[in-house]
């Protein structure tokens, strides 16, 4: 196949509705000679589990490990969720690996092993298994794509096993209670499998995974143990903090921006901590230069060379949306032109009422997704602020800047990466 045939293969099971259950790929990964010489590091949660896996990847990295790292969802390129040593897959590489996946599932489907084929994502975490061992990394970072449970990324044996935090997303498939999303996240507990929790200490999510824990035996490791623990100290385009783990006390800077991020870089701090406890090598120099070398686009991220000012940011839930307005009250941001679009499946009247107050003019557009709510549909919720739909979002851009006031996009990490293409382009219009 080619890349663009490999991806016209993956693109038709996108369609397809996911299969929630460990059955088919379980069986496919069980059957790899290869996943047991793989050290895997997993990482789950609401928010946050991106950037913590990024976090992680740069200090393994900085202490000599050739790194592997799987993420989801991508924003431009498909080979974004496999990396190697900072960099994507290669095109040949990725029509390889994908081909290895689905020859797999084919005969394993032919000899009766398993009913279905792979889905989408288990077609890119086989594929990722299958490159992580061909460059012999020395150990690979895994981010959960949905829940934990019933994830791809579960089917393997972790060293540790990480969950940032629990919050309200994908209610119609993990549950509506925050009970039962957080039994979900805990569902990546293995037995003695060691667990760093991010979650906020006293809260029902923390009891959820602690307990969960306990009963499989596993070590289980606060992140915040206390309110003092975790010092920062805010800077222009920085933030500096001091975190005591382990016995430790660690000094690091943290430049992505959103003082949320700190506490992402915490817990990846106390992951890399209990890895030291199991043997690794991770020079404290390690922890101080892979966090400040941290980068991820559509993050509040500002995008150098626009004009009007520009800030693209992929979050797509309430607490995303709340991680963001904290961001422009810190920096004083009003009065500012929201480009905004949403899923349908999210809790956008929410995630609205948190926007509201920092919106001069909305404009609202359509995620390049097949689950994007129309823009109809918002607009009543931003009654009385000055309102336009444009479902292309490169016309969208175009006629924010007219408005010549800061222009945020958020809403959706498939509406920030259709954002980041027309800005690439040149600004010119288009999904």
């Amino acid at each position: 196949m080619s890349y663009s045939d490999t991806l016209d293969y993956l693109r038709k099971l996108q369609g397809e509705s996911g299969k929630l259950s460990l059955a088919n790929v379980g069986t496919l990964v069980a059957g790899l000679p290869f996943t047991d010489a793989i050290p895997f590091i997993q990482v789950a949660g609401t928010n946050g589990k991106g950037s913590t896996s990024h976090f992680i990847t740069s200090i393994l990295a900085r202490s000599g490990y050739r790194v592997g790292l799987f993420t989801s969802p991508h924003l431009i390129d498909v080979r974004e969720r496999i990396v190697v040593d900072g960099r994507p897959i290669s095109k040949a590489n990725f029509v390889c690996q994908v081909a290895f996946a689905r020859k797999l599932a084919a005969r394993a489907r032919t000899q009766g092993k398993i009913r279905n084929m792979p889905t989408f994502f288990e077609h890119l975490f086989l594929a990722a298994l299958g490159y992580f061992h061909s460059r012999k990394v020395d150990v690979a970072v895994l981010e959960v794509g949905l829940g934990g449970r019933l994830d791809a990324t579960s089917t393997v044996r972790p060293e540790i096993a990480v969950i940032t935090n629990v919050s309200r997303d994908h209610t119609n498939i993990l549950g509506r209670c925050l009970a039962d999303i957080a039994a979900e996240k805990a569902g990546i507990i293995k037995h003695k499998v060691p667990v760093v929790c991010g979650a906020l200490r006293g809260s029902l999510p923390r009891r959820i995974i602690r307990e969960k824990a306990r009963r499989k035996g596993a070590p289980f490791f606060d992140v915040l143990e206390c309110s003092r623990q975790l010092i920062i100290e805010k800077r222009p385009r920085s933030t500096r903090c001091r975190y005591e783990s382990g016995g430790r006390r660690h000094r690091f800077t943290v430049n992505l921006a959103g003082l949320h991020q700190t506490l992402n870089a915490a817990i990846a701090v106390r992951a890399c901590d209990v890895l030291r406890g199991l043997g690794w090598k991770i020079p404290e120099s390690a922890i101080g230069r892979g966090i400040a070398s941290t980068r991820m686009p559509a993050r509040i991220e500002r995008v150098a060379g626009q004009a009007p000012p520009l800030i693209i940011d992929g979050g797509h839930n309430v607490e995303g949306i709340r991680a963001l307005t904290a961001y422009l009250a810190e920096k004083r941001i009003a009065k500012a032109t929201i480009i905004f679009g949403v899923l349908r499946d999210k809790e956008y009247p929410l995630m609205v009422r948190e926007l509201r107050p920092f919106a001069g003019r909305v404009i609202l557009t359509d995620p390049p997704n097949d689950r994007a709510l129309p823009g109809e549909k918002l607009r009543p919720f931003f009654k009385g602020i000055p309102t336009t739909i444009e479902k292309d979002c490169g016309r969208a851009l175009q006629l924010a800047k007219k408005s010549k006031r800061i222009i945020i996009v958020s809403g959706s990490l498939y509406l920030a990466g259709a954002m980041k293409r027309v800005v690439g382009r040149g600004g010119k219009r288009g999904h």
